[in-house]
């Protein structure tokens, strides 16, 4: 649950974790174990692609109202799909967005029940390094509506 004392931390937790259980991992089968598909940073040891990384990417606070300590609090969660090929890449993606879109209701699990209203995808940009051997990333900045009481 996303609160408002550890509300930064709670919300990538909780969109880590939401991703982690809902996207395919295409090497699950041969992923090291110990070694994350979706993690909240990226990690110094080396890793195997794809991976997915989920980080807080800024907050913005809007008062309800005059003389109101209710606020309207706008967090953006950065989340990037490190991939080895664009069709790997753009399939990650789809699968992180439809699995952020299509949760936004359900009981108990879903982004609503968790504090997170207002769901909107701000943008996704490529962000490819050079040549074919290159890792193909795309960083995606989701946007979240947060109400504190």
């Amino acid at each position: 649950m996303v609160t408002t004392t550890t509300l930064l931390s709670d919300t990538v937790l909780f969109i880590r974790n939401m991703i982690r259980t809902n996207v395919t991992d295409p090497i699950t089968s041969v992923r090291p174990t110990g070694e994350n598909f979706v993690m909240t940073s990226y990690p110094r040891e080396i890793v195997h692609y794809p991976l997915i990384t989920v980080a807080d990417n800024g907050i913005q606070d809007s008062r309800a109202g005059q003389q109101s300590e209710i606020g309207f609090m706008r967090l953006n969660v950065e989340v990037r799909v490190w991939a080895r090929t664009v069709k790997e890449r753009d399939n990650l993606f789809e699968q992180v967005y439809n699995c952020l879109r299509t949760r936004q209701f359900d009981a108990g699990t879903g982004l609503y029940d968790n504090n997170l209203h207002d769901f909107k995808l701000v943008s996704a940009v490529n962000t490819d390094e050079d040549g074919e051997e290159g890792v193909k990333s795309k960083v995606m900045t989701y946007s979240f509506l947060y109400v504190t009481e």
